[in-house]
């Protein structure tokens, strides 16, 4: 793998053999990327989390209970449990 420094280069070596107009995309591709990096929240390990005060995992989970909430609802793997809130069961046993 190659160092920091020398991706560096390479990145600068190739950006200055570009034309204006391709030095613009690759800039406005790097400006997306840093803000996509900016805003997406670091992931925790179960074990990282599970470190943290009750306090700190709760706000910490809470970002992630909207996805968690439309996965439920949308993957098919995860509706079928669904059913099990609200059917009755007669498993035959009563």
């Amino acid at each position: 793998m190659q160092s920091k420094i020398n991706i560096q280069e390479n990145i600068l070596n190739n950006l200055r053999q570009l034309p204006p107009k391709n030095q613009q995309e690759v800039l406005e591709f790097t400006e997306k990327l840093r803000q996509r990096v900016e805003t997406t929240p670091e992931r925790l390990t179960i074990r990282q989390i599970a470190k943290l005060p009750l306090a700190q995992r709760h706000e910490y989970l809470a970002q992630f209970i909207p996805q968690t909430a439309q996965d439920f609802h949308n993957d098919p793997e995860l509706t079928e449990f669904a059913v099990l809130d609200t059917a009755e069961w007669d498993t035959g046993n009563d």
